[in-house]
């Protein structure tokens, strides 16, 4: 018996002493380039409201994703989102369409300047390491819609995903190539817009003639 109590305490002392798991916290980031050979020079005549982003239950959480077949996938217990992802990109996003002044009102609720023209939203179905063998990825996949606010119609969607190679297998990493691929997917998604965008205009203006 007193050896079991000798063993308890010992565990005890052991447990007691032992250090807590250090925890990092890391975020997206990344400077938005202006937008190149853009169709108009100055913003249009739109209001855009940007939806809060949805996100897959698998990356709801704050712990970040890493996986090592397709099959299976792991969370970090100390390496961690300082930021909701789904936050986090719907943020990247706005800031991104507000720091290129791509239209002329964007809003994020609908009591701000009345009624929009088009609604933009997501869904972000992975963001997450892959490690295969000797070398880690990053991988982002994330799927956008505009909708006609009027007629709840559905006018532009693409899924961007992008898997690109970690320079070196850290989870600082990870995030430092992710922020890489989240300029690449907003730059693309803001070619898209201006392109729509200028094709409506066009369009609206050859009908009011």
């Amino acid at each position: 018996m007193r050896k079991i109590i000798l063993g308890i305490f010992i565990i005890l002392i052991i447990v007691g002493c032992a250090k807590p798991l250090a925890k990092n916290f890391y975020v997206l980031n990344y400077t938005p380039d202006k937008l190149e050979n853009r169709k108009s020079q100055t913003p249009y005549q739109r209001i855009i409201r940007l939806r809060p982003f949805a996100i897959e239950k698998a990356y709801a959480k704050t712990n970040i994703v890493y996986r090592e077949n397709p099959y299976q996938l792991d969370y970090y217990p100390d390496q961690l989102w300082a930021v909701r992802p789904v936050d986090m990109i719907t943020d990247l996003v706005f800031s991104h369409l507000e720091s290129i002044k791509l239209v002329e009102t964007l809003v994020r609720r609908l009591d701000e300047q009345g009624a929009p023209d088009y609604e933009l939203s997501g869904t972000i179905l992975a963001i997450e390491e892959y490690d295969s063998g000797d070398t880690w990825y990053a991988h982002l996949k994330i799927s956008v819609v505009l909708t006609n606010y009027k007629t709840g119609k559905a006018v532009y969607s693409r899924i961007f995903d992008q898997t690109r190679v970690v320079g070196t297998k850290t989870p600082l990493s990870v995030v430092q190539t992710l922020s890489e691929i989240m300029d690449y997917i907003s730059s693309l998604l803001m070619t898209d817009l201006d392109n729509f965008f200028f094709e409506t205009t066009i369009n609206q203006n050859e009908v009011s003639e």
